[in-house]
């Protein structure tokens, strides 16, 4: 089988970078001929799928974990993926790195929420989702986080996850109480837990 036949089998199965085809021991190069026919697409820089692909609720997670690997799926987006809200935000939210500079994303809109360590990387989970790494925090670092940017995305929101949480037995409450502590909001968070019990 020529590369271009392993590279079309590759775009049907999924996203394709320029790592995994390097990695398949074929050149990128060999997806602009299939993106000009029509058979591929491009999905976001250096990332391609194949054109009659179908689109599911995780493309967009999926394309940001490929663009920026060392993110992790925070607030609102960490919520869509508990399945504790029903909004569906304008943008995802990624957390990186303090002093780390992403690449710009054009596609999908993202909003980057800067952490410093030991913070940035407590309570990252990953998860696959069609072959590729999703990073994203705990339920109970997502639950405290989103009562910590109460401002940003609302106090409501934070509520209601927090309800539905507690509601489904989702939620280790040693584990988020310790988060709340580690991120100086169990003060805010002390009312609606003693509610909830």
């Amino acid at each position: 089988m020529n590369k271009t036949n392993r590279l079309r089998r590759m775009l049907r199965r999924g996203f394709v970078d320029a790592a995994a085809a390097h990695r398949a021991g074929i050149p990128i190069s060999l997806v602009y001929p299939l993106v000009k026919t029509g058979e591929a697409r491009r999905v976001s820089r250096g990332i391609y799928s194949s054109a009659n692909a179908g689109y599911s609720d995780m493309a967009d997670y999926e394309t940001l974990a490929m663009t920026v690997p060392q993110g992790v799926f925070c607030l609102l987006s960490a919520l869509r993926l508990y399945n504790l809200t029903d909004e569906n935000p304008h943008e995802l939210y990624v957390a990186i790195k303090r002093g780390y500079h992403p690449p710009r994303v054009a596609h999908p809109p993202v909003c980057f929420v800067y952490r410093s360590e030991p913070h940035y990387s407590a309570e990252v989970e990953t998860r696959l989702s069609n072959g590729i790494p999703i990073r994203v925090y705990s339920l109970e670092q997502t639950l405290v986080d989103c009562f910590k940017a109460r401002n940003k995305i609302g106090l409501d929101v934070a509520i209601s996850a927090l309800r539905e949480a507690f509601n489904n037995n989702m939620v280790d409450r040693n584990n988020l109480w310790e988060a709340a502590n580690r991120c100086r909001v169990s003060r805010v968070m002390r009312p609606y837990l003693e509610a909830l019990s």
